[in-house]
């Protein structure tokens, strides 16, 4: 036993300590049990202040394989991304409806409880297909858009400043599938609202059913489909600390991919929100692909 704890642990205890020289604070390396995904959790603080980055736009969509009118979202989408180049990110999400229901020839099986959990979170607005953009308020309740708002909104955000830098890095072992996932979190200004990293994996070019209008188009491609989230649904708390200019804060994360997805498809997308006093903002979001 005592072995394999040095092998797990060894490669992100290396990679921290390289991170380390520029620091004055060093805070204690914690295996955060309440995920069994997270592997470590340190933070510092770094003098200089690192220079704050543009600000990358995260787009959640949910959607459906019964939804007539989602495929028209998922060419907004990518008509989105390809006005905006690496600087707007999205994941499609399939909460549990009978518009997301897989047909009986489908081949993959998007719907599931964590994308339904995380629908109920941002608010059901009572459509599909519906987005956050960076979790900006829709309503007094909801920050979930319909369809036609979302190319304004984005544009709106892709203006504004970010507090946080982030950065992803990854290690695949294509034998065992074991992913690792280290993310710093660099922040620039001082914020006052707690913070939490959501980190999922998303895969593209799966070939399935899909309803477009009255057709049922057996040969779809769906992109950007939520397989898994490696950080809670809702969000790991980024540090207990305060979240001043020159805060760093690494986390580390193992997973395995499932057997049917395809690595060199899929992408880590990450994003650091606020999650108190009812705001829900995404401040930084990033994605690097698992095979380049």
């Amino acid at each position: 036993m005592p072995k394999f704890l040095i092998i797990r642990y060894s490669l992100p205890i290396i990679f921290l300590i390289a991170l380390l020289p520029s620091c004055k604070e060093v805070g204690p390396n914690i295996n955060l049990k309440n995920n069994q995904n997270a592997v470590s959790d340190t933070t510092y603080m770094e003098t200089p202040v690192a220079v704050a980055e543009l600000k990358n736009v995260v787009i959640e969509e949910f959607t459906g394989v019964r939804c007539p009118n989602c495929p028209q979202g998922h060419q907004i989408i990518q008509a989105i991304k390809a006005a905006n180049g690496e600087r707007v990110l999205s994941v499609s999400l399939h909460p549990l409806s009978s518009l997301t229901a897989v047909y009986p020839f489908s081949v993959d099986t998007f719907e599931n409880g964590n994308a339904q959990t995380l629908f109920d979170y941002l608010v059901d607005i009572g459509l599909l297909p519906a987005a956050s953009i960076d979790r900006i308020p829709a309503a007094t309740t909801s920050v979930l858009f319909d369809k036609n708002n979302w190319a304004t909104k984005t544009t709106e955000e892709l203006a504004k400043a970010t507090p946080v830098n982030l950065k992803l890095s990854k290690t695949f072992n294509t034998t065992t599938r074991e992913l690792t996932i280290v993310s710093e979190l660099h922040y620039t200004k001082n914020l006052s609202i707690q913070n939490k990293l959501t980190l999922l994996l998303t895969e593209s070019n799966i070939v399935t059913a899909q309803l477009n209008g009255s057709m049922k188009d057996t040969f779809y491609t769906h992109n950007d489909i939520e397989r898994a989230f490696v950080s809670d649904i809702q969000g790991d708390v980024v540090t207990q600390q305060p979240l001043d200019a020159g805060r760093v804060v690494v986390k580390v994360y193992k997973t395995t991919l499932a057997p049917k997805w395809k690595p060199e498809n899929m992408n880590i997308l990450a994003y650091v929100h606020e999650f108190q006093n009812d705001s829900k903002i995404v401040h930084q979001a990033r994605e690097l692909k698992i095979i380049p």
